[in-house]
């Protein structure tokens, strides 16, 4: 484009000495004052859209343009040529829309200097309207080159940024501390357990976090480190070590550092960004780091925060961190400088990177296998077998990512982090996970595992062979017990895991299970939690379908032979009986010894097969138990009397403690009266001649608890665990000597269960023993109250 300039003005030729004297000395002090500005001020008067010139411009012109005042103002086409031809049309549009509109002209282009080097030019210049109809502007040019430099470091300390939050997993994190809104990488997520997905609404998660993640001896730390950081308007880092529970109820030492990057217009923070890191097995103080440049002035806060949090992020990060040009390292970490047995990081900047690979093939294998993905601009994450600068070998977790091209040529940012010991515990655990397989699946009892509530994870072959389903239909059946369990014994199972819930452990119990062909075997079943994992749990499941045949048949034999037993014995009882009064007449001091000898162990045998038959009725459900009210205190004093010439016998007093006026509960009077029979007998049976059995009453909250004290030798702590159980004794001599069946105990505590109670016992060895038992109480009847 070419211009004829407007040649000067003849109306200046009318100007008087004086007046252009004194025009030359302020255009002298004018040309000096603008020769120190950075900027170029112009006088600039369009006449037409073809009619334009120069009338004035400063010598700062030839600084920033390379052409002198003079040489403007006499060809106006040389600023033209100065404009970068990508922008010149632009540059035109701006001006002659400008003066069209007669608003003030505005816009930024570039001009190429005679060295090829480019630069940024804002223009700014205001109009003002003539007699003669032109348009004079006065405006000035400034070089805007170096905030365009600043701009453009601000785009790219933002994209390294993100990058790394990107490719990074060691916990990074950006708060939106208005919304709460919350972006965290996965390693975050990986050390509380919790998927990315449950931070989705911010309100919950940080009442969460506040509640019940957070230990609580650490909050005020934390809020106390906020504080700091927000005082200081950003001059200091946040930085707080802290414990927080996982999903497993563990707790975990975190240590979070960051920094406030956005502020609003009463400087108070917007948004915070850092990195969370695992510091458990090893807690330490981070180095504070220091800036070692100043940015520039233009926009210098926000460029400062960048920077800080770019190196925060790379030099806190627990892993290896590198970036790459051209396949050389320009940037590292000291994490990648010890990984990798380098001095330090700054050894490592301008090497190249293949000597972390054992060799050329190895190199290659490398690159087909991630550039695909870093050209596609997708995050890079797999195994591989690294070497160290010394030459060890080691597996590495590589994760990256490609940087932009018009930044970096060939860029990436790599995180490197060294996993052979996790490598080898991986191998170690599934060699043990394929061992307990191996183990569940040998097992004569079925197994099952599972976690969160009723979801079936695992089943051994035996339960596949006891159910008759196979491993997948189990695995894949949503409601199993629905399947393989009735209705009430669906119950017994739900009652069974909410005891396990509540206490941690429950005992086992019997069900009826059905099989796939329509039958149904008894099985015991046994639930639990594995050990140190609320979340998981395991049930045995034997079958007990022999067991309880043989247990059958041997009921139906006792009580078939105790039948057959009861009557034979009462005739031979009554007989001896006679014989022993005399009805048969005076026998013999020798046989009337003997008739007394059989009538005493025919009263014994009578007692032993009483005995069995009660305890046949009580494991068969036959035995009728009344549900009465029972005055206990007149129940005690008629067992007393009924014991006391047994006791006498024995030359064993009998005393009874009264610490209640009234006690009244539902059971049955009879079946009482045995169970205190069964405890004065024992009790007197062990007891020294001249020592006493002492009976005490008393009441505890809602229950009513009578206790049978003797002063005897005590029972042996050994066999403390089996006293309740038939046919046993813990003293054959004196009980031999005194006579007994080994029953009397586990009747006494079936028929108080049966009514509803508890049976106890304290004993040391050489001190005696009590024995006591808990029954509710009830409100009397009002006959007794009246």
């Amino acid at each position: 484009m070419s211009v004829t300039p407007t040649p000067p003005n003849p109306a200046a030729a009318e100007i008087t000495a004086a007046e252009l004297n004194a025009l030359k000395v302020s255009q002298a002090l004018l040309n000096n004052f603008s020769r120190f500005l950075p900027a170029v001020f112009f006088q600039y008067q369009r006449f037409s859209a073809e009619r334009f010139c120069f009338n004035y411009v400063s010598q700062a012109v030839e600084r920033l343009f390379e052409f002198t005042a003079a040489e403007l103002c006499a060809d106006i086409n040389i600023l033209f040529s100065k404009v970068h031809p990508a922008d010149l049309s632009a540059f035109l549009l701006s001006v002659r829309t400008a003066a069209e509109h007669l608003h003030v002209w505005t816009h930024e282009f570039r001009i190429v200097l005679r060295s090829g080097e480019e630069r940024w030019m804002a223009g700014e210049a205001s109009p003002e309207l003539q007699a003669d109809g032109s348009l004079l502007w006065h405006g000035c040019f400034m070089d805007q080159t170096r905030s365009k430099q600043t701009e453009r470091s601000l785009i790219t300390a933002e994209q390294q940024r993100r990058l790394v939050m990107q490719a990074s997993n060691q916990g990074l994190y950006d708060i939106n501390l208005n919304t709460g809104a919350a972006t965290f990488s996965p390693e975050y997520s990986n050390m509380i357990e919790h998927s990315i997905e449950e931070f989705a609404d911010p309100f919950a998660f940080w009442d969460y976090f506040w509640k019940h993640s957070v230990h609580p001896d650490d909050v005020a730390g934390i809020k106390e480190a906020y504080r700091i950081h927000f005082a200081s308007k950003g001059k200091t880092d946040y930085h707080a070590e802290f414990r927080q529970k996982n999903r497993a109820g563990e707790w975990r030492w975190i240590m979070s550092l960051g920094a406030a990057v956005e502020w609003d217009e009463n400087q108070r923070a917007v948004r915070i960004v850092g990195t969370h890191i695992d510091i458990t097995e090893r807690k330490r103080t981070e180095e504070q780091l220091q800036l070692n440049q100043e940015l520039l002035r233009s926009n210098n806060v926000r460029y400062k925060e960048l920077a800080r949090e770019l190196e925060i992020l790379i030099a806190n990060a627990p892993v290896g961190i590198m970036f790459v040009s051209n396949g050389v390292i320009i940037r590292a970490n000291e994490a990648l400088a010890d990984l990798c047995r380098f001095p330090d990081a700054k050894s490592m900047i301008g090497v190249k990177t293949t000597f972390l690979y054992h060799n050329d093939e190895d190199y290659r294998a490398f690159g087909q296998a991630v550039i695909p993905s870093l050209e596609a601009d997708e995050l890079v994450e797999l195994e591989w077998y690294l070497r160290r600068a010394n030459g060890e070998s080691f597996m590495a977790r590589v994760a990256g990512r490609a940087l932009p091209a018009e930044t970096y040529e060939k860029g990436a940012v790599w995180m490197i982090e060294d996993i052979t010991g996790q490598r080898k515990t991986l191998d170690a655990l599934r060699e043990s996970e394929s061992r307990l397989q191996r183990i569940m699946n040998s097992s004569l009892i079925g197994i099952l595992y599972g976690s969160d509530g009723s979801r079936l994870t695992d089943v051994n072959r035996m339960f596949c062979q006891l159910s008759g389903y196979t491993r997948e239909q189990l695995l894949a059946e949503q409601f199993l017990w629905r399947v393989v369990l009735s209705e009430p014994d669906q119950y017994l199972v739900h009652q069974a895991y909410t005891e396990m819930l509540s206490t941690g452990t429950t005992a086992p119990f019997e069900v009826m299970l059905r099989r796939a062909d329509g039958s149904a075997i008894p099985v015991l079943v046994g639930l639990g939690y594995l050990e140190n994992s609320p979340r998981e749990w395991v049930v045995f499941v034997m079958d007990i379908s022999e067991r309880l045949r043989i247990n059958q048949l041997k009921t139906e034999f006792v009580s078939m032979v105790s039948h057959e037993l009861r009557t034979p014995l009462t005739s031979i009882r009554g007989s001896l009986g006679l014989l022993e009064s005399g009805v048969g007449g005076t026998l013999p001091d020798a046989a009337r010894q003997l008739i007394r000898i059989a009538h005493n162990n025919s009263k014994r045998l009578v007692n032993l097969v009483n005995d069995i038959l009660d305890i046949d009725k009580l494991n068969n459900g036959k035995m009728h138990i009344r549900s009465e009210p029972v005055d206990l205190i007149e129940m005690l004093h008629n067992a007393m009397e009924a014991n006391e010439a047994y006791t006498s016998s024995l030359r064993v007093g009998l005393i009874m403690e009264q610490q209640v006026m009234q006690a009244w509960s539902l059971g049955d009077h009879d079946r009482l009266m045995q169970v205190m029979a069964n405890l004065i007998s024992n009790a007197a049976k062990f007891s020294p001649e001249g020592e006493s059995v002492t009976v005490r009453i008393y009441r505890e909250q809602s229950h009513y608890h009578i206790a049978v004290s003797d002063r005897g030798p005590g029972i042996p702590l050994d066999f403390q665990t089996q006293l309740f159980e038939p046919f046993t004794q813990a003293d054959g001599t004196n009980t031999r000597r005194q006579g007994g069946t080994g029953l009397g105990l586990a009747i006494t505590k079936a028929l108080v269960e049966k009514m509803h109670g508890e049976i106890f016992f304290l004993s040391c060895p050489g001190e005696g023993s009590t024995f006591w038992f808990s029954l509710p109480a009830c409100v009397p009847p009002a006959s007794a109250i009246s």
